[in-house]
């Protein structure tokens, strides 16, 4: 693909759909053309914001100047974007998680490969200056070998939440709630430092929201290929809502991340600055719009450069797959009452 500028369509009109616009507006590289959306009036309301054009997805694929799709529609109608992405050429980028099932993850990826397409995963929090920090100490030698890692996404969402987007609250459709929908994004950044997940138990409830599938409070304990150990605690029922963490143990040394920040850092290494209690970032605890936009510019400029070069991008499909694969693991070993090895 040539160095000129990538036009791109975003499918969907919701919160992720305006985070990638905004990152997008900020790349010299790219380009936003158009919002996409069945329902080409709502489209209509974020493209105004963005001085672009509301299109249908058939009037998008038909566009030349348009070379690749992000998808943030709900979790579970990624793949039937995808079908008809795909196959005519165009490449694409798809919201955290890739589908609602493992089944459905392979179908998407799949689809992209037999079509010759790119495919990237959304997974933001990479791009994090802690994440990006601590995997350059990390890719040195100066951390050792993974040992433990905990992450705890301890948000809270009133029911109002589910109500607005009824999708949110089945299985079919969001992949699961707090560790799908919420804990993703800490669950990916486990595996990022710690390696592939070899077993898994899971413990999953409902327990402060009505009329929904999906569970608002979830644990589960990991076993790793490299023999580290870790745990994930997710939950949308824990008032008033707290920052994610992240806590990495290493031989090395230690390292916790919250709100995408480090605030605490010390190890055995003279390289390493020590962090003894630094200052949280920005999250989602208690407000779903409460996201730093320079994580999604840097993705999305790994994402264009990949397409430039004609290569997949840092975090693609099969990526993104790692993460559904220990979601549908978590909740397997939650109604089987037994422990899940990896590969499913």
């Amino acid at each position: 693909m040539s160095h000129k500028r990538i036009g791109f369509a975003i499918v969907g009109y919701g919160l992720a759909a305006k985070l990638h616009a905004q990152a997008l507006a900020r790349l010299d590289e790219a380009e936003l053309i158009a919002m996409v959306g069945r329902n080409v009036e709502k489209a209509k309301e974020t493209a105004d914001s963005f001085g672009v054009e509301a299109l249908s997805l058939d009037e998008a694929l038909k566009r030349e100047d348009i070379q690749a799709f992000i998808v943030t529609t709900p979790t579970g109608s990624h793949l039937e974007v995808v079908r008809e992405v795909a196959p005519r050429g165009k490449h694409l980028l798809v919201e955290k998680p890739l589908e609602s099932s493992l089944q459905r993850t392979d179908e998407l990826i799949r689809t992209c490969e037999e079509a010759g397409v790119i495919l990237g995963a959304v997974f933001q929090h990479r791009y994090d200056d802690a994440s990006l920090t601590l995997r350059e100490y990390q890719e040195r030698g100066l951390l050792g070998k993974g040992v433990m890692g905990s992450a705890y996404v301890k948000w809270y969402r009133p029911q109002e939440y589910y109500e607005a987007r009824s999708w949110r609250g089945r299985v079919e459709a969001s992949g699961g709630g707090a560790l799908a929908t919420q804990a993703s994004h800490s669950i990916d950044l486990l595996l990022w430092f710690l390696g592939e997940a070899e077993k898994v138990c899971g413990f999953m409830n409902t327990l402060a929201h009505t009329g929904i599938e999906v569970e608002d409070v979830a644990v589960a304990s990991i076993q790793f290929k490299n023999g580290a150990l870790g745990s994930v605690e997710a939950s949308t029922a824990t008032y008033p809502g707290f920052p994610e963490k992240l806590e990495l143990h290493f031989e090395r040394g230690s390292a916790i991340i919250q709100g995408g920040k480090i605030v605490y850092l010390d190890t055995l290494s003279d390289e390493i600055p020590h962090v003894g209690q630094g200052e949280s970032g920005s999250s989602g605890a208690s407000d779903p719009a409460a996201v730093d936009i320079q994580p999604f510019v840097r993705m999305l400029r790994d994402f264009v450069n990949a397409l430039r070069e004609g290569k997949n991008p840092s975090l693609d499909g099969r990526e993104g797959r790692r993460a559904v694969e220990l979601i549908e693991a978590a909740r397997k070993s939650a109604l089987e009452g037994r422990v899940i090895e990896l590969p499913l």
